[in-house]
């Protein structure tokens, strides 16, 4: 299921944690990095979009420069609302105790 939070595999066989999803012009679209076989975080992010077919979600790079580039700044912004409203915050202080 494609759910934040959640690991998927391609079919190349590389995996990728799900970090954010955000809907733009009726579309969805998934931030995600890659993973390690031991799930420790990489250095290498994509965003996927998001296409339900026959009841099933499947998701596809998005290639288009342009449209990543404004994707990723869509990113950018959920993210520092999340760091505003406190909402990361709290994830780090748990994990902290």
């Amino acid at each position: 299921m494609i759910e934040v939070g959640n690991i998927v595999t391609l079919e190349n066989q590389q995996e990728y944690l799900l970090l954010e999803t955000l809907e733009k012009n009726g579309k969805k679209y998934i931030y995600a990095v890659r993973v390690l076989e031991d799930e420790t975080p990489t250095d290498e992010f994509l965003i996927f979009e998001s296409i339900r077919s026959n009841e099933d979600d499947y998701m596809k790079v998005v290639s288009d420069k342009a449209l990543y580039d404004e994707l990723i700044e869509d990113f950018k912004d959920i993210v520092a609302d999340k760091v505003v409203d406190g909402i990361l915050d709290d994830d780090d202080e748990e994990e902290a105790a």
